[in-house]
């Protein structure tokens, strides 16, 4: 007996074949791309990891140079904080594998600390330092920002950092920062970083801009004296403020010029000169100048396989070969 022979497919059952063949394809395709765009994007980023890795080493090895080239050359400060010192000149470049570091000291005593608003009262809460008001407002005004716009930067400033709830003159208190879509409220207490500036009502990224190289956050609710020996001439608007506005950018930057090649010995050879002593200075007024310094401000700038590497650090020197690390933060640009 004969098997029965099966009937050809049909040409509707052939197109139904095809078509689950090629999505059949297309599905496996697609698969297959998104496994090798998965893995493609697995692979950059372990390298980016790599690169990083590297970098923060780079930049951890540069900052351990600094505080180490800092250490041996407040041994010798007379030498070291001086008006023509190398270190001041700006960042030094080390080449490295594919890449460069770029290495940057700064004296940190030549700035306005912002925390210097406040003092410390009798009970232990900050409260407004008029006279240091004052001085970050004719900072701002030396800086370019108009006189109104400072007021209210200064007086937010001081409202952001003292420690009661009750506005000064031309501030304010967490009411006009509870408002907002995103609202927060005032720190009352120090600032850590300069960036806080930034959270004032008043404050514009242009504004900030303008002050940004002339204020600092130091963990004191006290000035810092500028070291005359050090400061360099775009840092006139610190002396002009210090000096309560009795000093103009001229008269800043001849006093600039004038110093000795070595610097001054001691301070009181500042004071002794005509110019200054023609202000009748007071004792109170020759606080705001030294001839030492306490901080400096350590930037590491790591340039690694097209990527950049970012490291800033503050440290403090208490005398005796003994350095301590303030603060520290650090991160990575592609």
């Amino acid at each position: 007996m004969s098997r029965p022979v099966a009937p050809p497919p049909s040409t509707q059952e052939k197109g139904a074949a095809l078509i689950s063949a090629l999505l059949l394809v297309a599905l496996m395709t697609t698969v297959a791309l998104a496994i090798a765009t998965d893995m493609r994007f697995s692979m950059r980023r372990a390298a980016n990891l790599d690169i990083r890795d590297q970098s923060y080493w780079y930049a951890l090895g540069a900052r351990d140079f600094a505080e180490s080239m800092v250490e041996r050359a407040m041994g010798s400060p007379e030498e070291a904080l001086t008006p023509s010192a190398a270190w001041l000149s700006g960042p030094q470049i080390f080449p490295i594998e594919d890449g460069q570091l770029a290495g940057t000291i700064r004296d940190g005593n030549n700035c306005f600390n912002v925390n210097s608003l406040v003092v410390a009262g009798g009970n232990g809460l900050l409260v407004e330092d008029p006279q240091q008001r004052r001085r970050f407002e004719r900072l701002m005004d030396a800086a370019g920002i108009p006189l109104n716009v400072a007021a209210l930067i200064a007086g937010q400033a001081v409202d952001w950092i003292d420690s009661d709830a009750r506005p000064v003159v031309s501030g304010g208190e967490d009411e006009i920062y509870a408002e907002g879509e995103r609202g927060y409220r005032t720190a009352n207490t120090l600032m850590v970083e300069r960036q806080e500036l930034l959270s004032l009502a008043a404050m514009t990224p242009a504004l900030y801009e303008r002050i940004a190289p002339l204020v600092c956050t130091r963990p004191v609710a006290e000035p810092l004296p500028l070291n005359i020996n050090t400061l360099r001439f775009d840092q006139a608007p610190l002396m002009m403020a210090a000096f309560d506005g009795r000093l103009s950018r001229t008269d800043v930057e001849g006093l600039l010029i004038q110093r000795p090649q070595d610097g001054y010995g001691e301070i009181a050879e500042f004071w002794a000169l005509p110019a200054i002593q023609a202000l009748e200075p007071d004792a109170a007024m020759q606080s705001v100048l030294a001839t030492t310094t306490n901080y400096f401000e350590i930037e590491i700038d790591v340039f690694y396989a097209g990527m950049r590497f970012e490291l800033f650090e503050l440290i403090e020197w208490r005398g005796g070969g003994d350095v301590r690390r303030v603060s520290q933060r650090y991160g990575s640009f592609s």
